[in-house]
């Protein structure tokens, strides 16, 4: 504990601030959680057969600064199904976001909403798949979703000093404090957070040469079709693109994994034609 409260401090311009932040900090999951709980008890009165897609805000050079709604909003575009999208700060039965909302019922985590939209609209796009390259593919979307996505967060929250893309998005001191302190306990816990940053690095690109290396020269991870593991590398790749602006992680991409970086743009042109309406160039009045 006395470690944590001097770890916090650090981060913070005084010891007033240093508290409330780690007092906060500790109550935030406990209050997020008692909000979401009373938000999906009441549902709104959505059209019929179409997705509801809750997320937060659009966002500066992405269109989200999470991975896992750009993944799932993604999905909904490559597998052509209906869908709203919903900015709100509502959190689903888990208590995180996004989550998705259907002809009444409410589903969380981006995995167990395609999973329940395969089975409603009886829609597969992974259809194709050999039992060996659905082996593979979740092999990746784990990676990516479970472990590249921890890199990214030291990347965003620990490593760029800058905080370029969260200041664009418009958060408050405080929010990027305590979110700043959480992640860097996160990522410890974790472990990634226990190495250097030259470590890393050295790791980020080794799961970024299995990606480039796989991939190779295909158009998708498995042919001229995107499959849902394209949703998940997609949604983790747009943040360390897009949204690492002052860290080496884009020039890594750019001058070492150029196919990956063509991947995205190929994504990017095929399934989001609105890219440039869906994120805010830094405007705060957008969504």
């Amino acid at each position: 504990m006395g470690m944590e409260t001097m770890t916090l401090s650090s981060l913070t311009p005084g010891p007033v601030l240093g508290g409330i932040v780690f007092v906060t900090a500790l109550l935030a999951p406990g209050i997020l959680y008692r909000r979401k709980r009373k938000s999906v008890s009441s549902p709104a009165p959505f059209p019929r057969d179409v997705v509801i897609l809750h997320q937060a805000s659009r966002a500066p050079y992405a269109p989200s600064l999470s991975p896992f709604a750009i993944k799932l909003e993604t999905y909904l575009r490559v597998a052509k199904i209906p869908y709203e999208n919903v900015y709100d700060s509502k959190r689903g039965s888990k208590g995180k976001i996004p989550w998705i909302e259907y002809n009444g019922e409410s589903v969380p985590d981006t995995e167990f909403c395609m999973q329940f939209l395969r089975e409603k609209r009886s829609l597969d796009i992974n259809e194709g798949l050999t039992p060996e390259q659905r082996a593979v593919a979740r092999a990746f979307q784990k990676m990516v979703d479970e472990h590249t996505y921890w890199i990214m967060i030291l990347f965003r929250w620990i490593y760029d000093e800058t905080k370029e893309v969260i200041n664009l998005a418009g958060w408050s001191i405080l929010k990027v404090k305590i979110v700043t302190y959480m992640a860097g306990k996160q990522t410890r816990d974790q472990g990634v957070g226990r190495h250097t940053q030259e470590e890393v690095e050295a790791i980020l690109d080794g799961d970024l040469t299995a990606l480039s290396q796989y991939l190779g020269d295909k158009q998708y991870f498995f042919g001229d079709t995107p499959t849902e593991v394209d949703c998940a590398i997609f949604g983790q790749l747009s943040q360390l693109l897009w949204h690492l602006p002052n860290t080496a992680v884009p020039k890594i991409l750019t001058e070492k994994h150029k196919n990956l970086v063509d991947y995205c743009e190929r994504i990017k042109t095929n399934f989001w034609p609105d890219w440039n309406s869906c994120i805010t160039h830094g405007d705060l009045k957008l969504k």
